[in-house]
């Protein structure tokens, strides 16, 4: 992102503002650019995600609409998942082959790699990329006036709409009315990370082992790192040694209102057990760009059946994630 973002800030009034450019809001920033509206993507390009996420063969239409195929073949990008092995309340072996059920593998992605893949995208597409973090953001007379601090200056700007791809935080949609409600505290905490492998293309899998109610999962992603991380109830970041991230299930109560969206994290956030994240990110950043596309904007009407929608897939995945922590709790009893 550092190489794609502009440290000046770029003037004028833009038919969107994308907060955030992770895979959420590059991929809007894309599709939006690529239909000939003006977009800039906002980001403060400090901290780029760094670690591995399966995209599970679910995602398989939406990586195909949004022509990823050739990205997601590329070996410093991905490396083919050919399933899951969990170990969960009896030591047996479970295992989901996803050529078997879906037809087709997964994918272990390195982000970091895959983000900037999807910056260059959105920039190549005609978004105008702007380093800087979102101060505020509120309704002006034509839309939305937002300040962002770019490090040398506070630069006001002004859009039509506004998307919110900034991840768990929901930095715009909370200053828009959209209350964060959090389901449970969780802490993703990496304990493994070394490079036992030489780059590879060949498929892996997707070890998880549940004991004690928590659970652990490791993988080898496609520079040949292998990765191994547990999740643990409430907030331990500051009480571990090493990388550790908030992993907590929350969503938005409002993801979208009169002139704005929240896409991706932003609107609904999971435990890395649903290894739903990315699927998530590029689902409602081609369903926002296709909304916008048809109805203009984001209507009144748009911003209810998509807000039902948010809350409809969080409550359908927590009844699921739910039913494996209880057995969990049941193996440690």
């Amino acid at each position: 992102m550092r190489a794609l973002l502009r440290s000046s800030a770029p003037a004028g009034r833009f038919d969107v503002a994308v907060v955030g450019g992770g895979p959420a809001g590059a991929t809007a920033a894309r599709l939006l650019a690529g239909s000939g509206r003006s977009v800039v993507l906002i980001d403060p390009g400090r901290r780029m995600v760094d670690r591995l996420e399966i995209l599970s063969p679910s995602a398989a239409d939406v990586v195909d609409g949004l022509q990823l195929d050739r990205l997601l073949s590329e070996p410093a990008v991905a490396r083919l998942c050919a399933g899951i092995r969990r170990r969960w309340t009896s030591r047996h072996l479970e295992q989901e082959d996803f050529a078997r059920q879906h037809g087709r593998c997964g994918f272990v992605v390195d982000r970091a790699v895959f983000d900037r893949r999807l910056q260059a995208l959105a920039v190549a597409a005609g978004a105008i990329g702007m380093r800087g973090r979102l101060v505020d953001v509120g309704s002006g007379r034509q839309g939305f006036e937002l300040l962002v601090d770019t490090g040398a200056a506070a630069v006001a700007l002004s859009a039509s709409l506004v998307i919110d791809a900034s991840g768990r935080p929901a930095a715009a949609a909370r200053r828009l009315g959209g209350r964060r409600v959090l389901s449970e505290l969780l802490t993703a905490r990496r304990d493994m990370l070394d490079r036992p492998d030489l780059p590879s293309q060949d498929a892996v899998w997707l070890d998880v082992d549940g004991h004690d109610g928590s659970w652990n999962y490791s993988v080898l992603g496609p520079d040949g790192r292998r990765e191994g991380w547990s999740v643990h109830r409430g907030d331990q970041r500051r009480q571990v040694r090493g990388h550790a991230v908030n992993a907590s299930a929350a969503v938005l109560t409002q993801p979208a209102g009169n002139g704005w969206i929240a896409i991706g994290d932003a609107a609904l956030a999971f435990d890395p057990i649903a290894s739903q994240g990315l699927f998530t990110a590029l689902s409602s950043a081609m369903i926002c760009a296709g909304a916008i596309a048809s109805e203009g904007s984001v209507t009144r009407s748009v911003a209810s059946t998509y807000s039902a929608c948010v809350m409809a897939t969080f409550e359908y995945s927590e009844r699921g994630r739910g039913e494996i922590y209880r057995a969990l709790r049941s193996d440690r009893a």
